[in-house]
């Protein structure tokens, strides 16, 4: 697989998936929503200009790919846009377009224990389409990472305010990982014929813990 799709390229994911791509020698389309954000991308060899939430906007989007990646998604609904807009349907209408050009494979990078809180609407929306993609007639990956490095600022944003708000009892475990390292996994692994996996770095902590950390790093103390 030579000639790569990104979607979801101004993120902070995407980002690195697009340098490790052309550091290792893959040609690589971008998909961007203006032209303002195609002057971030000097370096690729195609920009498809679009919005991915408007299916009319994606025609032929995937035409001569080999493999699309897509990172999108949103972390908070805003902009009028729901997780079921982005989460779940914009990464249909990419998919339909990988189908209809006969793409070899898809890669969508999803979120850890997404299939176990589906009660949640931001992974309703994902596993939604984790559904979709595997009944499609392309090979695909999953791609879960436990966490990302630049989430942790929301910690220390609400270490600064003294109070911090955690799911349960704040002994959930995670592993976070750099962008920079999970782009060079997905595309060391991109060849794979395994369908499913979960990724995270080297240190466990639990989200008390980080917390703290954050909280000692600004000679807070929390509530």
């Amino acid at each position: 697989m030579k000639r790569i799709l990104v979607a979801g390229a101004t993120g902070y994911l995407g980002g690195f998936l697009v340098q490790e791509l052309k550091k290792q020698g893959y040609w690589v389309r971008v998909l961007v929503r203006n032209h303002q954000q195609a002057t971030k991308f000097a370096d690729v060899d195609d920009i498809f200009i679009g919005e991915i939430t408007k299916p009319e906007q994606l025609s032929l989007i995937a035409q001569n790919i080999d493999c699309v990646i897509s990172t999108v998604g949103i972390t908070r609904q805003k902009e009028g846009l729901t997780y079921m807009d982005v989460d779940y349907q914009a990464n249909a209408n990419l998919l339909e377009e990988a189908i209809k050009s006969k793409v070899n494979k898809f890669i969508y990078i999803s979120a850890i224990d997404g299939e176990k809180h589906r009660n949640l609407k931001i992974f309703q929306a994902k596993e939604r389409f984790v559904d979709k993609l595997k009944q499609a007639n392309l090979a695909y990956c999953i791609v879960r990472p436990n966490g990302y490095f630049s989430d942790m600022g929301d910690f220390l944003q609400m270490a600064a305010s003294g109070k911090v708000y955690l799911f349960g009892d704040g002994e959930q475990k995670i592993n976070p990982i750099s962008g920079k390292d999970l782009a060079q996994f997905i595309v060391e692994k991109m060849t794979t014929n395994i369908n499913e996996f979960t990724v995270g770095g080297p240190d466990i902590l639990s989200l008390n813990q980080i917390c703290e950390l954050a909280g000692s790093a600004l000679d807070k103390k929390l509530k």
